[in-house]
């Protein structure tokens, strides 16, 4: 009976086609294509439009479950989902997916995946993909990724990927990645990886890695990479191919032999470093340490280096808590194109555990002396000793 019903009510609706407005239309193209002021059906060709449904263009469609046609000009609704094989403009709205096989105007939302093979003006919203091999103006908001084979001007939301073939202007925001095949102007933010293999006009975020060609901005994130920039790259690592990279030897007050390692611009940069007393025992007392620092320019061959550190200080394994924090400001010379001697005081801090007995001396080699020290209130096995020290050495590449 209700098989029945369903048949009664689509003769129904072909009854019902002149008086909806289907209209032929002349077109250039190889197949006739028709225009209807709205469709009506619940499964493709089982509606209003009938076996016309794939060459006929609505300014309203309404499907119960799904849909089919040309193109639509106004709105389409489908309980799951939508497939036109043109164009369409204004507004689309499924459960499940919407396919557009030409460009769309206006908005295109999906409880799933939203798919369109041209252009985009307008916004893409989907619960897990949006897809689209043309241009993007307008915005892509995806639970999981956003795509597009060509250039996306506007905003990229995704919960895990944003990938742009081309261009990328205005801002791509990802949990997990941005991706931008060419330039990039604006804003990429990420909680693991940023990506571009071409030039960076504005900013660079991520919880990892931020990796482009030349950069006229910044770059923020663990580990950041580029050939050039223009502003500070700030993170826990961060290598500009043509920015400041030196290799340093140098002495201080409790380590007579220093290795160190500066990488990023003079604006910014990162210090990794090592020392070792040379002395003949059964343990090695040694160090390592991370710091950052920059470095403006004075004169033509001289620069001011300000720097902050904090180095583990330990007579062979690490066993307890002996941090010296270090700040320091000296005096950069180059000698020469890529040789410098540098020198300057520090004021030093160091955090140590009290029940520990087996420290390092500090001052084994000279007369420096602890200017104050105290025990935590909040920590009885912690104290701090306070003191002022020196820096100096050499410095090259």
């Amino acid at each position: 009976m209700k098989t029945f019903h369903k048949i009664l009510f689509v003769l129904f609706l072909f009854v019902l086609n002149p008086i909806l407005g289907i209209t032929q239309t002349s077109s250039d193209q190889k197949e006739v294509i028709f225009n209807s002021n709205f469709q009506i059906s619940i499964v493709p060709y089982l509606g209003t439009n009938g076996k016309n449904s794939g060459i006929t263009t609505n300014d309203y469609s309404f499907n119960l479950f799904g849909g089919f046609s040309a193109g639509t000009n106004k709105l389409e609704l489908a309980g799951l989902f939508n497939i036109n094989r043109f164009d369409v403009g204004n507004a689309q709205f499924a459960g499940i997916f919407n396919q557009v096989g030409g460009s769309l105007k206006g908005v295109q939302f999906a409880g799933i995946a939203n798919s369109t093979l041209d252009s985009i003006q307008g916004v893409q919203g989907a619960g897990i993909v949006n897809f689209t091999t043309g241009a993007i103006h307008g915005a892509q908001l995806a639970g999981i990724t956003n795509f597009t084979s060509k250039s996306m001007n506007g905003f990229q939301g995704a919960g895990i990927l944003n990938f742009a073939g081309q261009n990328a202007t205005g801002f791509q925001g990802a949990g997990i990645a941005n991706f931008a095949g060419g330039n990039v102007k604006g804003t990429q933010a990420a909680g693991i990886l940023n990506f571009t293999p071409k030039d960076v006009q504005g900013a660079q975020i991520a919880g990892i890695l931020n990796f482009a060609r030349k950069v006229n901005g910044t770059q923020i994130g663990l580990i950041n990479y580029s050939d050039s920039i223009t502003g500070a790259p700030i993170g826990l690592i961060s290598f500009v191919k043509s920015g400041y990279h030196t290799v340093e030897i140098g002495t201080n007050e409790i380590m007579p032999i220093n290795l160190s390692f500066r990488t990023g611009t003079r604006s910014f940069y990162n210090m990794f470093f090592a020392g070792f007393r040379p002395e003949i025992s059964r343990e090695t007392t040694w160090s390592f340490g991370y710091g950052v620092g920059t470095s403006p320019r004075l004169g033509n061959k001289t620069f001011l280096n300000i720097e902050l550190s904090s180095e583990q200080m330990q007579s062979g394994n690490v066993e307890a808590l002996n941090l010296v924090n270090r700040f320091y400001v000296g005096m950069d010379f180059q000698v020469a194109k890529k040789f410098g001697i540098f020198a300057g005081p520090t004021i030093n801090y160091r955090v140590f555990e009290t029940s520990f007995d087996r420290h390092p001396d500090l001052f084994y080699y000279n007369n420096f002396r602890v200017s104050s020290e105290h025990t935590f209130r909040y920590n009885k096995d912690l104290a701090g000793q306070f003191w002022w020290g020196f820096r100096a050495g050499i410095r090259f590449l």
